[in-house]
Formats: C-alpha cells, structure tokens, sequence
C-alpha cells in the first residue's frame, strides 16, 4: 500500500546557523596564494566564486498538523539569512494551515506564487528546496520509513562514494590525506582545479603518482575554462582516465557545453546551479550539453530532483546527486537521493563538514568500508537536539 503524502503544516520557521570557530570549507588547500578576505567570505586565486571564511547556512523546521516535526537545509552558504527571511516572512504566511495531497503540490504551489515575476531560480528557490526537504523527513517520520523508500520502493541499501575536495597545502600532505582516506576503503576522489590545462595536469599526475590504489579520479574546473581551454582539458583529463570532467564553462553557456560535449575526451558533468526541472531540460535534450547530470538536492529538494532525474533519463543520461557545503541536514538528504540513483557513479561526499552541528546533531549515516549504508532511521535519518543549536545561531 502507497504511503500517505498528504500533509498539513501547522507552522514552519527558518534559522542562520554560522560556525565560526571551525575551518572553512577550502580548508588549507591553495592559502595564501593571493586569497583576498573580508569578514565573511573569501576568493580563491584562479577562481570566480565567492566562498564563506566559514561555513554558514539556513536550516529550516516544518511542523506538521499532528505534531511531527521535519527538518530541511539548503545549500546557500553565501547570505543564508536570505533563505531565512524568505521562509520567515513570505512563505510561512503562505503555507501555514494549509492541507496538501503531496510534496509536489506544496512545491508547485510555491513556485506558482512567484512563477509570472521571473522568481524562478536563486534564494527563492533554495528556501523551496529546504522545505521540501523538511516536509519529506517530517513524512517519513510519521509514517515510518526512509525517504528513500518513500521516493523509490527498491532503493540501493548501499553505495560508495568519492571525496569532495583534497583540501590540503602541498601536494605531499595530498597524497598523504588521500592515503588514509584509501586505507578506509575510499575508491575515488574529485580535485578542484583552475582553467590552467598545464598546471591541472600537473597536479593530477602528481596526486595519481602518489596514490596510484584509488580507483576514480573526477576533475572539477568550478566554470574557469575558456572554450580553447575546456577543449584542451577534456583531451587531456580523458587521456588521464578522469571519471567525469566537471563544471568547464561558464553555467550559462548552453551553447559552448553543447559544442564541448562532441569533442574528445572526458565526459563532461555539471547541474549543480540548476533548481528547477524548467532550467535543466534543454541541457540534456539532443544537442545535449552534458553527459552526466548532478543536482544538488540543496537547491532541487526530493521532490524536483525526482523530476529531474526521470527527465535525464530519458533523454539517456545518468544522474548522480551533488553534494555542496551543507551540514548533517543536507548531507543527510543528498545521500537519502544517492539511494535512489542509478549505480553508475560513486557518490559525493564531502568528509568533513557532515560533524558542524556536533551534539545538536544525531545522524543516522556512518560512512564505513568506502561508502554508505541506507539506515532504517525513519525520514532522512537526522534529529535535531534544539536544545543544543543556540551557539551556532545569528542573531538578526
């Protein structure tokens, strides 16, 4: 029999959460290479994006008419007190003691409210995606399951992951910070490189030369190459055997992805700016601007990833979830996606930032042997000690 969906939100509410005595998500990797800081964020040398000096984010809390209680996340790092005031002072008023039939009618209801203004990527987004995702664990807290088994009825019971990120000064404390991830079990790593062919190479190899037992190697460019050089990389990470070749364009460029994706090389990876299924179908329709599809469950929540990934497959793509620099919340729920995911591909993962919340913070997911175990801890597998979040929360 088909679990029950239908849901009233008796209140929902939104907090800033901020670790400020913990490392950054770059951790030790590339510093003091012309890194320009402010207060709160940062900018890598050889990159565009901004970065938080330390990890910030939006958690948000839905209560269900019966009292069951879910938690959502989102991946907004940067200005999580945006998500915050979204949830806080718009939607609420919106959602608040209304009945639902599904996730995805409150997810549609949503988008319909701001759809005929052009709200249809960014924060408002994000905020859409955390409850979403606070909704789906209130009802697989009520009804007893995993989220997992309430999006698929035969969802992987265990999968393996790669590391996010090799996050260490020299290229020695790499090769030994990759060493004692493979003594764990670890079968793949992804590196975060510049547009620099030359010097992206040159770090691969050496990272391949010191570690020669991890299986998988993914390369991440974070949108810095040119056309010239995205085509030179992709000839020669494909030479390298790179699993995928990640983020090589600026994200706009449909055009240039569609024209990459015929040349040479590595397969060619990205999703992670997408948060609607009505950004992502032109990518992955024919000429496709990809070969492999990655949602961040941060900005699509369970119910629009389920979407997505149905739309890619049939246009014959693999989808394999991203996984950005959210908290256990998040983590929990991009990896409840990886169990319904096609086998393919290692999972993310990002091995250090799962712990920020310590004791306020109970996860069911333990990563052992390489990999994750679905746990039969009802909704997506986290309880929140409220109790326990007054030293991480910003004030406003």
């Amino acid at each position: 029999m088909p679990a029950n969906t239908n849901f009233t939100i008796k209140s929902v509410e939104s907090i800033h959460l901020a670790f400020k005595n913990s490392a950054s998500y770059w951790e030790s990797y590339r510093a003091n290479e012309g890194d320009r800081q402010t207060e709160r964020f940062e900018f890598k040398q050889g990159w565009q994006t901004v970065y938080a000096r330390y990890i910030e984010t939006p958690l948000v809390k839905v209560t269900l008419s019966d009292g069951t209680v879910g938690w959502g996340e989102a991946n907004a790092g940067i200005g999580p007190e945006v998500v915050c005031l979204i949830v806080n002072e718009l939607l609420s008023q919106m959602i608040e003691g209304q009945e639902f039939e599904s996730p995805a009618a409150l997810w549609d209801f949503q988008y319909d409210t701001q759809r005929g203004r052009g709200y249809s990527s960014g924060y408002w987004l994000d905020a859409l995606a955390a409850i979403d995702i606070a909704v789906w664990d209130a009802i697989g807290k009520r009804e007893q399951s995993p989220v997992a088994a309430l999006l698929d009825p035969n969802p992987r019971s265990q999968f393996d992951v790669y590391l996010s990120g090799v996050r260490r000064s020299t290229l020695e404390e790499r090769v030994d910070h990759m060493k004692s991830w493979i003594d764990t079990g670890l079968r793949g790593a992804k590196i975060f490189l510049t547009g620099d062919v030359e010097a992206g190479t040159a770090e691969l190899d050496g990272l391949k030369k010191g570690a020669p037992e991890l299986e998988q190697w993914m390369v991440d460019t974070l949108w810095m190459g040119s056309h010239e050089g995205a085509e030179l990389g992709k000839i020669e990470y494909g030479k390298r055997n790179v699993r995928f070749f990640e983020c090589p364009l600026q994200p706009e460029d449909l055009v240039g992805h569609q024209e990459l994706v015929k040349k040479p090389g590595a397969p060619i990876a990205l999703g992670e700016h997408f948060r609607s299924r009505y950004q992502m179908e032109q990518w992955v329709q024919q000429p496709r601007a990809l070969d492999v599809y990655q949602p961040d469950i941060g900005r699509t929540g369970f119910t629009d990833y389920m979407v997505q990934m149905d739309i890619a497959a049939k246009a014959g793509i693999k989808t394999t979830p991203h996984m950005g620099s959210g908290v256990s919340v998040f983590q929990a729920a991009t990896l409840q996606c990886a169990a319904v995911a096609p086998p393919d591909y290692l999972q993310e993962f990002q091995g250090g930032l799962s712990d920020r919340l310590d004791k306020a913070s109970d996860t069911a997911w333990q990563y052992a042997d390489g990999g994750f175990t679905l746990p039969d801890r009802p909704g997506i597998g986290v309880d929140i000690n409220e109790s326990l979040l007054e030293p991480y929360i910003v004030k406003h």
